[in-house]
């Protein structure tokens, strides 16, 4: 090949700075939107582990003390899963657990063995990529486990 077919002009180099310019945003936008996603998804994985950790524990444990299945009460069994599982979590959560009876779907007067107890926890997570934020905001993040309590 010839040299001259070789060597750019300096036109040529103009205009790929120029395409170049007009791709990264765009290559960036992508790039930070997917590590968005992977963080909802994480935030999402993680509360779901987290509400059936604690769902297991108040299914087993919490009917067996006198603050039975609260988890406002310091102390308390559910109270204490509840704690271990914010460490994971991305951001403060409101934690919901209530018992359920199976044959109306509604809260029985006192919770006994073979009632339902729900774990609902609700967080919000912050998107990082700043278009990303305006357009959707805080990503609202909710999981809900039900266990069958055992005693």
């Amino acid at each position: 090949m010839s040299g001259s077919l070789l060597r750019r002009s300096s036109s040529d180099r103009g205009q790929s700075l120029v395409e170049f310019a007009l791709v990264l945003p765009v290559f960036l936008l992508f790039v930070f939107g997917i590590i968005d996603g992977g963080r909802a998804i994480l935030a999402y994985n993680q509360m779901s582990q987290a509400t059936r950790n604690v769902a297991r524990v108040a299914s087993v444990t919490c009917f067996d003390t006198t603050t039975r299945c609260d988890a406002t009460t310091a102390g308390s069994p559910v109270r204490n899963a509840v704690d271990a599982q914010v460490a994971g979590l991305q951001g403060p959560t409101i934690w919901t657990v209530v018992c359920i009876d199976p044959a109306t779907n509604a809260p029985p007067v006192t919770c006994e063995p073979g009632d339902i107890v729900r774990v609902t926890a609700t967080s919000q997570i912050t998107m990082i990529t700043p278009i990303i934020a305006q357009a959707l905001g805080n990503v609202n993040v909710a999981s809900t486990s039900e266990a069958t309590i055992l005693q």
